[in-house]
């Protein structure tokens, strides 16, 4: 039985410009951040030989680990939103429009537009997708006044 929700967890090319934008920019807290190789982590992750960097920040009432593999990282574009298993976060803004200009000025590059949700339970609010440096969607979401 499942007893609770632990982490997020995404795979980077460059621990440390994530670990810098989640921490300078998006308000998380850098818990720990520290190498893993071994038995353990080849079993985990099936990879042979897996050796990683990963960092766990805390934020916002969520967990997010970062994991740069040091050997045998697969190189490729990071996933479009269409795209199976594509993941994002969405972070709540009270100010869409600054937090967009923002996060482009420090690195983050649009995914699409800012743009007014018309419809589901969120209708009325702002919403937009970026990527940070290593390519995660970011979903900002600018909820409607009460």
């Amino acid at each position: 039985m499942i007893t609770g929700f632990n982490h997020t967890s995404f795979t980077v090319t460059d621990i440390d410009k994530s670990v810098e934008f989640w921490t300078r920019l998006l308000g998380f807290k850098a818990a720990s951040v520290s190498p893993r190789q071994g038995v353990w982590q080849e079993e985990v992750t099936g990879i042979p030989g897996a050796s990683l960097m990963v960092a766990h920040l805390y934020g916002h009432g969520h967990h997010i680990e970062f994991i740069q593999y040091l050997d045998g990282a697969i190189k490729g574009a990071p996933p479009q939103p269409a795209q199976t298993a594509a993941a994002h976060v969405c972070l709540e803004t009270d100010d869409i429009r600054k937090t967009w200009d923002e996060l482009m000025a420090a690195g983050a590059t649009p995914q699409g537009k800012i743009a007014d949700v018309s419809t589901g339970p969120v209708s009325g609010c702002y919403a937009a997708y970026i990527r940070d440096p290593n390519g995660i969607i970011i979903e900002l979401l600018e909820m409607k006044p009460a």
